[in-house]
């Protein structure tokens, strides 16, 4: 499995066009690491996670390809996490026959899309799988899909209120697993014991209040909650002890280069996410996965909703 991180940037990215604060100055004069997409992973070639404003000129400044996505999964409907005209772009292609690319997320984030398109376009749902090549599937925390080469498991994510359904999600393949912890405050006990079970090589956690001191929030993590985070997935087994621990998710307020943050985080046993990382995982893994429990427990793309 090759993890590639699109943005690790929170919502307006760093630099922010509009900011003049040491990060941002910091991130126009270095460039580099220091400048910072907003969030998405892509999973091998063939599934990404989010598709916010910069996904896709994350993907050109990388010389990655799109063109084999089969997955999309939406973790909310926040803007930096999903942009509407994502899907518009598949249509502008030539000489190029995409695949069915299958979409999950939380029912609201879905409806989203769907209301864009309607008020936009005038396009129903059935005109806009058509348009785009894709098919729609709502999920929630509990929900497991079968796609592919893929297992998805979602956790409830601690993000959001009644009018915001957020999901965090686990990621296997043959070989290696990914636990993509992005946009959440610290874990509740429930979404604990629904992950004591399963097996990561790699978990990106939220760090996006990093070590402001004049900024709080329960829907995102302090640097401190992070790490305490990462400790506890690998005291639990969940995170291989060899695992990688990311911290991501970064924003302007939180001070300090990516340099800093690599030297703060590292006596810790995380390091920070930057833009371009790449992580193989489970490379030359001899170990099958786990075996499926049953039919009822793993819902098979396109065949259940």
């Amino acid at each position: 499995m090759i993890v590639t991180i699109l943005g690790s940037g929170g919502g307006t990215g760093i630099p922010n066009p509009f900011c003049q604060c040491p990060t941002c100055e910091t991130a126009r004069q270095h460039g580099g690491r220091d400048r910072r997409n907003a969030p998405a992973v892509l999973i091998n070639d063939d599934l990404l996670i989010d598709c916010g404003p910069d996904v896709i000129n994350s993907a050109r400044q990388l010389g990655l390809s799109l063109a084999s996505l089969q997955a999309l999964v939406i973790t909310h409907r926040h803007s930096d996490h999903l942009d509407p005209w994502f899907f518009r772009s598949r249509r502008s292609v030539k000489n190029t026959e995409l695949p069915l690319l299958t979409v999950y997320g939380p029912r609201d984030a879905l409806d989203s899309v769907f209301d864009f398109y309607a008020r936009t376009f005038g396009w129903n749902r059935p005109m806009l799988e058509q348009e785009t090549r894709t098919i729609w599937h709502p999920v929630e925390s509990g929900s497991r899909k079968l796609i592919g080469r893929y297992r998805l498991q979602f956790f409830p994510a601690t993000h959001g209120d009644a009018m915001l359904q957020a999901v965090l999600v686990g990621v296997r393949d043959a070989q290696a697993g990914y636990f993509h912890c992005y946009d959440s405050g610290p874990l509740t006990e429930e979404a604990w014991a629904m992950l004591s079970d399963q097996r990561f090589d790699a978990a990106a956690i939220d760090a996006t209040i990093g070590r402001q001191d004049d900024f709080a929030s329960t829907e995102h993590m302090t640097a401190a909650q992070a790490i305490e985070t990462a400790q506890r997935l690998r005291e639990m087994g969940i995170l291989a002890p060899e695992g990688y621990a990311l911290a991501t998710h970064f924003v302007h307020q939180d001070a300090g280069s990516h340099e800093e943050k690599a030297a703060f985080y590292a006596p810790q046993g995380m390091t920070p996410a930057y833009d371009g990382l790449r992580l193989t995982l489970g490379e030359g893994a001899e170990t099958p996965p786990e075996e499926i429990d049953s039919a009822e427990d793993w819902e098979a793309s396109g065949m259940q909703e």
